[in-house]
């Protein structure tokens, strides 16, 4: 059963969101930024009897699962058809089982946290962003973001998020040009995620995105909370544990 998320029941879905703090804090934020009445960002809790076992966010056609007990296909697959939804990101298991129900193409990775010291370097030539310039080099940086990336959607999001205390975007200037980026997207009571780390394809291979990384790291435990991230490939994730971040499980995307 999937019931509205409303006034009534914010505190419920907070505490579904727990259950996962990338996807469970991209969700809350969401929550936060766009309200229950939202057109296009809409929110349900998944209950059986009296037990709440999912928190669900839909923005447009991408569904975010965060499961906090096993549950089952019928429901999702139900607003996938009455939505068109076109990705559904969620934990690797679930993600498994609706591709073998909804076909379409998979990826995975994993889910990682901080678990090193305090970062004490000061990071003078990293500040606040300007959502002009960070698109600037999100696009230079990846094709993901060239394909997928469209400013005005991206910037109102990102913009009302910040106007919810939940994300802070930086840039990284060098030579009097920014060259790098780097977002701390959401949050929730106890964790903080990381995302978009980007750096133009002329400065890599200096150690320029774990510069950013730290920094992003260093902005989190000053907050109070515990930096996560995605880790995007498994080869990426390999460079996060080489700045104490371990993974404690793994994501999934389906693309139908």
């Amino acid at each position: 059963m999937l019931i509205k998320v409303d006034h009534t029941n914010i505190g419920r879905y907070h505490q579904l969101c727990k259950a996962e703090h990338v996807f469970g804090s991209r969700s809350r934020s969401a929550l936060a930024a766009y309200g229950t009445e939202h057109d296009v960002h809409k929110f349900w809790i998944m209950a059986e009897d009296s037990t709440d076992l999912a928190a669900l966010h839909l923005n447009g056609q991408v569904l975010t699962v965060v499961k906090g007990g096993d549950i089952g296909t019928e429901d999702i697959i139900a607003l996938t058809e009455k939505f068109e939804i076109h990705e559904i990101d969620s934990d690797w298991d679930l993600c498994e089982k609706l591709h073998r129900i909804l076909g379409g193409v998979t990826e995975s990775s994993y889910y990682m946290e901080y678990k090193g010291g305090n970062i004490c370097p000061d990071f003078p030539d990293i500040k606040p962003a300007d959502l002009q310039d960070v698109y600037g080099v999100l696009q230079q940086s990846h094709e993901y973001y060239r394909t997928h990336l469209k400013f005005e959607p991206w910037a109102d999001n990102l913009t009302k998020l910040t106007q919810c205390g939940a994300a802070k975007v930086y840039q990284l200037e060098r030579d009097g040009r920014p060259i790098g980026t780097g977002s701390i997207i959401s949050q929730d009571d106890t964790h903080a995620a990381i995302a978009a780390v980007a750096v133009i394809p002329e400065y890599r291979l200096q150690g320029i995105g774990t510069y950013i990384t730290k920094f992003l790291i260093k902005e989190i435990l000053s907050m109070g909370k515990t930096p996560c991230l995605i880790s995007g490939y498994d080869e990426v994730a390999e460079l996060y544990r080489k700045i104490d971040f371990l993974s404690y499980g793994r994501w999934g995307e389906l693309y139908i």
